[in-house]
């Protein structure tokens, strides 16, 4: 804050009106008001002088930043802490913490969210759907964990044959990567369409009984784009 705002701040503060700190002080009132309205400013002397009459400190008048110096009004609040009795001191001290631990609290729930890329387009669990890298896409807002931080995008799932680990409808979660480990869950290209299906060594499984696996043959074209690590 500049110094004509500090000294208005500390005048009114103690009281004072700008005439009887002109008094006070052996200045005309002009000069007062012009300190206040940031025309001229007071010489050290008169700095000094200003802090004794107003209760004020340098530190406070001139904006200098010291942690270890207490304002005025600080020390003001001391004084008046110091003639409670112990068991009103207690009371303050009680309340004191009751807001530092609010606050503590509050700083602590502070939610941190990573942005991650949502295609429309669904991977099939059953009938495949087409998927590529030039789709537009959405965002999903999910919380800052280790899990969601190695999540690439998120995709839905179409279909009920992987079900009842994926239910049609729910949003898997991806790291993109080339290949999966059999018995891993991924999204697969297959002949152009994108399906939901767990690896194995001569298929693509599905979860579901009731829908086929898709059998690899020689002229199938087929490639991993996603491990799938989890579900929202």
């Amino acid at each position: 804050m500049p110094l004509q705002q500090q000294i208005k701040k500390a005048r009114k503060r103690s009281k004072i009106t700008q005439g009887d700190l002109a008094k006070m002080l052996g200045k005309t009132k002009n000069v007062i008001s012009n300190w206040e309205r940031g025309d001229n400013k007071p010489d050290a002397d008169t700095i000094l002088s200003l802090c004794r009459l107003l209760n004020s400190n340098p530190n406070e008048l001139l904006d200098w930043q010291d942690e270890n110096t207490l304002t005025s009004f600080e020390r003001f609040h001391i004084e008046k802490y110091r003639s409670l009795s112990p068991w009103e001191q207690n009371i303050v001290d009680d309340l004191i913490n009751k807001f530092l631990d609010h606050a503590t609290v509050a700083e602590e729930e502070v939610p941190v969210y990573l942005t991650i890329p949502f295609f429309q387009v669904s991977p099939a669990a059953g009938a495949g759907n087409y998927l590529n890298d030039d789709m537009a896409t959405e965002t999903v807002q999910l919380p800052d964990t280790p899990e969601n931080r190695k999540v690439d995008f998120i995709l839905r799932v179409d279909g009920h044959s992987m079900e009842p680990n994926y239910m049609d409808g729910e949003l898997v979660k991806i790291v993109s990567q080339p290949s999966i480990g059999i018995g891993e869950v991924g999204i697969f290209i297959v002949d152009g369409n994108s399906f939901i299906k767990e690896y194995r060594a001569n298929s693509l499984h599905s979860l579901n009984p009731e829908y086929p696996d898709i059998m690899f043959t020689p002229e199938m074209d087929i490639r991993c784009v996603g491990k799938v690590i989890g579900t929202i």
